[in-house]
C-alpha cells in the first residue's frame, strides 16, 4: 500500500495516480489516532438552493486561476463548509490562511452580485495551481499539527474531500511472494481515447522481466514479476487530469478523449466486486491554445440549481450536458453519487483520487 503526498509531483509522468487517506475500514490501513474533522459533518449535496454565482475578472493572465477556482467553488462538500463560515469563526492563524482566503472567495462568488478580482500575473498551469491550492488548504487545516500520525492528518476536512489510497501489488513469478513496492508510482500508456480506457490501463498488470526484473526481498533473486495498481478505497470527489502538455517542450496534445457524465469506479478498485461506485460529472476545465505557456482557460460547472454554466472569466452563460461532454477537457471533476441517505454512516466514506492520463 502506498500513501502519496502530492497529486502532480512529477510532470514527466505520462500516467500518474495520486491518493492520500480516508475513512476507517478493515482494509489493512492503520486507523487514525485522532479525528480532526467529523466525517458526518461533510454534506455531499448542496445545502442551500443557490443559483450560479458571479464571473471572475481576468486581471492579466489569470484565466487559469479563474477557471480552477470556479471548479473548486462548485464542489458541493467544500462549498457547503465554506458557506457556513465555520472555519473563520474559529481560525487562530495570525498570518495568511488559505482556508480563510478560499472561504471569503466562495462566499463572495456565490452570494455577491459583483465580479471578483485578482492581481495581475503570468499565465500558469491550472492543474499545478489546483495542486498547490489543495496542499495549502490541507496545511491550514492541520494548523501546525504535523506531529500527528499520517492517518490522523488525513482526517482533516480537506483530506476527507481530497485524499485517498492507491494500492500497489506485485507477485514474484518464481516464488509467488507478495512484493512491497515503493518508489515510482507512474504508469506509462501509449494512447488513450477515453477516460474508461485510461482507467483500464491503470489496473492492467505490468510484467517486469529482463533488465526490469525485480529483486525479491523474500527469495533474494532477480526474478520476473507482475505489478498492478488499484484504487484501494472509494472516493467522494474524483479529479481526472488529461495530460495534454509535453513535459519537455510544453507542446500540447490536441485530441478528443471521451468522458462520461456518470462513471462507475468499481472495476478499478482493489475490491472489484460489489455495488457500483457511481460518480457524477460536475465541472470540466478546458484549455485552448497550442502550448502550456499560452492560451486561455474556461470551465463548465453544474450549479446548485442543477443547470450547467459556461464560465469564461467574467462571462457566465447557460450551457447544456451535450456541450459539456464534447469538450477537449483538461481537468474533469466528478462527485460520488450517494447510494443512500447521508444518515447512513456506510455512505460517508471519503476519498479522492487525482489521475493524470497520458494522451499520446
Amino acid at each position: 500500500m502506498l500513501p502519496f503526498k502530492h497529486p502532480f509531483s512529477n510532470r514527466n509522468s505520462k500516467y500518474f495516480l495520486k491518493c492520500n487517506f480516508l475513512a476507517v475500514v478493515n482494509d489493512g490501513i492503520a486507523p487514525p489516532q485522532r479525528i480532526l474533522f467529523p466525517p458526518e459533518k461533510i454534506r455531499m449535496d448542496w445545502q442551500q438552493p443557490l443559483s450560479v454565482g458571479v464571473g471572475l475578472q481576468n486581471m492579466g493572465n489569470t484565466c487559469y486561476l479563474n477557471a480552477t477556482l470556479q471548479c473548486l467553488t462548485y464542489t458541493p462538500p467544500l462549498a457547503n463548509y465554506m458557506l457556513s463560515l465555520e472555519h473563520s469563526k474559529s481560525c487562530q492563524e495570525k498570518g495568511f490562511c488559505m482556508m480563510c482566503t478560499l472561504e471569503a472567495h466562495i462566499n463572495q462568488a456565490l452570494r455577491l452580485s459583483k465580479k471578483a478580482h485578482f492581481r495581475y500575473g503570468r499565465q500558469e498551469d491550472a492543474h499545478e495551481f489546483l495542486s498547490f491550492t489543495v496542499e495549502a488548504l490541507q496545511k491550514a487545516c492541520l494548523n501546525g499539527s504535523t506531529t500527528l500520525d499520517t492517518s490522523s492528518q488525513a482526517t482533516t476536512l480537506i483530506n476527507q474531500i481530497f485524499g485517498g489510497y492507491l494500492r500497489s501489488q506485485g507477485t514474484c513469478q518464481k516464488s509467488s511472494c507478495p512484493l512491497n513496492w515503493s518508489g515510482s508510482t507512474f504508469l506509462f500508456i501509449q494512447t488513450v481515447t477515453s477516460v474508461t480506457e485510461a482507467l483500464e490501463q491503470l489496473v492492467k498488470p505490468e510484467q517486469l522481466d529482463g533488465e526490469n526484473s525485480y529483486k525479491c526481498s523474500k527469495c533474494e533473486n532477480m526474478v520476473p514479476a507482475s505489478k498492478r495498481y488499484t484504487i484501494h478505497r472509494s472516493s467522494k470527489v474524483l479529479i481526472i487530469t488529461l495530460k495534454r502538455f509535453s513535459a519537455f517542450t510544453g507542446g500540447k496534445i490536441n485530441k478528443d478523449v471521451k468522458y462520461p457524465e456518470y462513471l462507475d469506479l468499481r472495476a478499478y478498485m482493489s475490491q472489484s466486486m460489489g455495488e457500483p461506485l457511481i460518480y457524477s460529472l460536475y465541472a470540466v476545465l478546458v484549455h485552448s491554445g497550442s502550448t502550456c505557456n499560452e492560451g486561455h482557460y474556461i470551465c463548465f460547472i453544474k450549479a446548485g440549481n442543477g443547470f450547467w454554466y459556461r464560465m469564461n472569466d467574467a462571462i457566465v452563460e447557460r450551457s447544456d450536458t451535450e456541450t459539456v461532454l464534447n469538450q477537449q477537457a483538461y481537468l474533469l471533476f466528478y462527485i460520488r453519487v450517494s447510494c443512500c441517505s447521508e444518515k447512513d454512516s456506510h455512505c460517508r466514506e471519503t476519498i479522492v483520487c487525482f489521475l493524470v492520463c497520458s494522451l499520446g
